[in-house]
């Protein structure tokens, strides 16, 4: 399956014409048709129904070319990735972090290590686990800052800070007043949830089955703190860890504990048998007492 193949279909779909497909791509509109029936070959299905001179796409096609977009949208960023490398290229220290890890643990370390070493050069992204992971594994960066558990084989992680679980409700919320909460509480109010493939969206669906209910997300979202500022904006509640809702500020929303013994552990992910340097060494040590600075500052 090559790739000019898959441009072509692309094309194809997003103008409607093998014709303007073709000129896109330099090509005779013959040579066009060759390409796409090739891919058509290869997939073992049709991505087109041909109706007359026109190509209308099947359902099959339909759902492939999600797949095929969302590949080719990738392919597309190659030149700004590789001129990410060549910035980087002089940092002593890479750290690759997850969102809701950035305003209270990440920047405040990072911060503090660059006063401690005045000579060190850090880079920094922001980055979901998944991806994460991956470029952690791949000496990509030379340490990550995630949730464990750690699904790729090749990664290590050591855990730097506990936090419990609690229910991000609109500020000034009636149950804001209560001192803990439970599942039922809930049940009168949308919910505002992870979308389903995400670690954060299973651990609260683990929640609710072992009480024996199921969740029902009016909306779901990618990140916590999309969902915390829906809730900020006075609709619903969302549950996870307190680190998104506080990056808000205050009075933006309500934080109550939720009736439960589950704990939401963030982890250094490190590449396996790798020596970290004294730079990644000193970071470390300060994510650990800016965790520690968090925890006090709210009761934690």
């Amino acid at each position: 399956m090559n790739l000019k193949s898959l441009q072509i279909f692309a094309t194809i779909m997003e103008q409607g014409s093998l014709a303007k497909a073709a000129d896109k791509h330099c090509l005779s509109e013959s040579a066009a048709s060759r390409q796409l029936s090739q891919l058509e070959a290869e997939v073992g299905f049709a991505l087109f129904s041909r109706e007359k001179r026109s190509l209308k796409p099947t359902v099959k096609g339909e759902v492939f070319y999600k797949e095929v977009r969302r590949i080719l949208y990738g392919f597309d960023e190659i030149p700004d990735i590789i001129e990410d490398i060549k910035r980087t290229e002089n940092a002593k220290l890479r750290v690759v972090g997850i969102p809701r890890l950035v305003r209270h643990i990440l920047s405040p370390a990072i911060a503090r290590t660059c006063q401690q070493d005045k000579d060190l050069r850090v880079h920094v992204d922001i980055q979901a686990m998944r991806t994460l992971e991956k470029w952690v594994a791949g000496f990509q960066f030379n340490i990550g800052l995630g949730r464990v558990p750690a699904e790729h084989p090749a990664i290590v992680t050591e855990t730097f800070c506990s936090l419990p679980t609690v229910v991000v409700l609109p500020y000034n919320h009636p149950l804001s007043k209560r001192s803990e909460l439970t599942l039922s509480d809930l049940d009168s109010m949308p919910m505002v949830s992870m979308i389903k493939d995400t670690l954060l969206a299973k651990d609260i669906e683990g929640l609710y089955h072992a009480e024996g209910r199921e969740s029902d997300p009016v909306i779901e979202v990618a990140t916590s703190y999309n969902a915390c500022s829906i809730v900020a904006s006075g609709y619903g509640y969302t549950i996870g860890d307190p680190l998104a809702a506080h990056s808000l500020g205050e009075k933006s929303v309500s934080i109550v504990p939720l009736k439960t013994d589950f704990m939401f552990d963030f982890a250094f992910f490190e590449p396996n048998n790798f020596e970290l340097s004294k730079a990644a060494q000193l970071f470390k040590q300060n994510i650990k007492t800016v965790a520690a600075e968090y925890k006090l500052s709210h009761g934690f």
